[in-house]
């Protein structure tokens, strides 16, 4: 009764899903898992990794979740892991968190007015504005989960969602040491 399934979907287009996945069809695939789930009544999270692909849309992404699937329970949008297909593809897909706070801010916010249960995975306190740190969640394991030297000096390190060990020291240039005041 407790399970919940989470499931990819990165991007409210076909296009643009099938893109970043490199497999045509996979957008149609994945609705059609997530109704299927729904049929079943099981909980169901969707996730997106935010990059370089995909964050002009992400206010696009959240009406198409509210509008087309208000059983889910949960919606994460994460900060990306630098290692596979996106570190082959870095590049391509890399962009700095801090330059698409705007657009994940919108995003965020239209879910949660309308009641949907949103989070924000894998980034980091001092990149996003204040109003969003309720939604911040530690989602990186321990055993994967670092700090880079810049946050040596930091009084939200138990708070902050840290960093990927895994991503080799890909990380936002705008990460800063924050004081409790």
């Amino acid at each position: 009764p407790d399970l919940q399934i989470c499931v990819s979907l990165y991007a409210d287009t076909d296009s643009v899903n099938d893109l970043i996945l490199g497999k045509k069809g996979s957008f149609y695939e994945t609705i059609k898992g997530l109704q299927n789930l729904a049929l079943f009544r099981q909980k169901i999270e969707i996730r997106t990794v935010v990059h370089a692909l995909n964050y002009k849309r992400l206010l696009h992404f959240a009406d198409i979740i509210y509008h087309n699937f208000p059983f889910v329970v949960h919606v994460a949008f994460m900060g990306m892991e630098v290692i596979g297909l996106a570190s082959k593809n870095l590049k391509r897909v890399w962009i700095d968190p801090k330059e698409y706070i705007s657009q994940l801010k919108e995003a965020v916010v239209y879910l949660d007015r309308r009641a949907i249960n949103v989070s924000i995975y894998n980034l980091q306190l001092c990149i996003l504005p204040e109003e969003l740190w309720k939604f911040s969640k530690q989602s990186i394991s321990t055993w994967k989960k670092t700090f880079i030297n810049q946050c040596l000096a930091c009084d939200f390190q138990d708070e902050c969602g840290g960093f990927f060990a895994t991503s080799k020291g890909q990380h936002s240039n705008f990460i800063k040491p924050l004081k409790r005041y």
